[in-house]
């Protein structure tokens, strides 16, 4: 679909609406990024990544293209957390007056969620209540899941806007996964309860340790074994592998899928959230582009031979553009609801509403280190230019 300026002057009838869908996505964002990067950092940059995340507004209400600016937002949101956080060659390069201190990990919060009911106990039962911080920190996250759902893991989540990043540059899949990678989609669900139980055995946070591919630094190692690290290097290096190589090789988000407790996490909360995609069956045609499509291996074969969206959704949107009948859209609890084609009425449908949530949810929380992540940048490229 090719968008042209002129359209936007002549068709007003989504036009208009998709500026005042923009607006309402802006305001939000842009309050909560400038609370959170606070006076430290320049106003500019919190409103340029505010200005960001409600242009993906203004493409998704306009071109009705969910899954292609989607995945523009959320691609973005990643690269800018590896920006500043991860890029460790850049610190060096440059000395930043951001912060620099790394948000709690939402996949570490899930596996050690034990860990801190107990730790809030001990602090009840002792009278300090220094513990309600990360207490609180737990539950803002349970809230962010019932707000949007399992949509977390295709709007918010840095891991997921690696994975879905690289899914998406491969032309077709070198590796074909067909139906057997369905089989072992339920492995995250044991992966989380192993890592429950034994994160509050250990009082640790076991997935940091043992299998976060993103913090490879020697404060996750064993200091005292050298067989114990190297299983640890070894295991992080495997989930490196699957979070970078699997989605080039199988053009589906593998980490996701098989090794994020996080997302089984999302699929059981995430159910109390009313947004879904559901299967219109009397439009669906059984030709099963969307199993094919669905980074997630998130639809298998119903009772009646149709597809079936399972709880692994993301409403990442990739189905609903591969259909070419139109048989699958957005709802909220399941409930077919008028889906307003043109003009101001578009605002009040149930995909104008998961977008708005998403997008809100994912730039407030992406305001975290997506700001930061353009002064960084900035940086850089001033020192540049004034070496010469």
């Amino acid at each position: 679909m090719k968008i042209h300026v002129k359209s936007y002057l002549t068709d007003r009838e989504n036009f208009l609406p998709a500026v005042a869908f923009c607006v309402a996505v802006f305001g939000p964002v842009a309050f909560f990024s400038r609370r959170i990067t606070g006076v430290g950092l320049n106003a500019f940059y919190p409103a340029a990544w505010s200005a960001f995340t409600a242009l993906a507004a203004f493409f998704i209400f306009y071109t009705r293209r969910v899954s292609f600016y989607r995945r523009i937002f959320f691609s973005g949101l990643a690269l800018s957390f590896l920006v500043h956080f991860k890029l460790s060659l850049l610190s060096k390069i440059f000395d930043s007056s951001c912060f620099k201190d790394t948000p709690f990990c939402h996949i570490a919060i899930a596996s050690s969620f034990f860990n801190y009911m107990y730790q809030q106990y001990l602090a009840l039962m002792s009278g300090d209540w220094r513990l309600w911080g990360p207490l609180s920190l737990a539950f803002a996250w349970l809230f962010f899941t019932l707000v949007i759902g399992r949509a977390w893991c295709s709007w918010a989540c840095f891991y997921g806007g690696i994975d879905d990043g690289l899914s998406s540059l491969p032309k077709k899949a070198l590796v074909k996964t067909g139906a057997l990678a369905g089989k072992f989609r339920d492995f995250p669900a044991a992966l989380l309860i192993f890592l429950l139980l034994i994160s509050l055995a250990y009082m640790l946070p076991v997935y940091c340790l043992w299998l976060c591919p993103l913090k490879m630094t020697s404060a996750f190692l064993d200091p005292g074994d050298a067989l114990i690290r190297k299983v640890q290097l070894g295991l992080m290096l495997f989930a490196l592998v699957i979070l970078l190589a699997g989605p080039l090789l199988t053009k589906k988000r593998t980490f996701c899928s098989f090794l994020c407790p996080f997302g089984a996490w999302q699929a059981f909360w995430g159910r109390l959230n009313p947004f879904r995609v559901v299967v219109d069956e009397g439009k669906c045609n059984a030709c099963w582009e969307c199993f094919d499509s669905c980074p997630m291996f998130a639809i298998r074969a119903g009772h009646d031979g149709k597809p079936e969206v399972s709880a692994y959704c993301n409403l990442c949107g990739e189905c609903l553009a591969a259909c070419p009948s139109g048989g699958l859209r957005y709802s909220v609890f399941g409930m077919k609801v008028g889906d307003v084609k043109t003009g101001f009425g578009r605002l009040l449908n149930p995909e104008s509403f998961l977008v708005f949530s998403a997008l809100v949810t994912g730039g407030t929380f992406g305001a975290l280190f997506a700001p930061a992540a353009l002064k960084d940048i900035f940086d850089i490229l001033l020192r540049i230019a004034t070496s010469y």
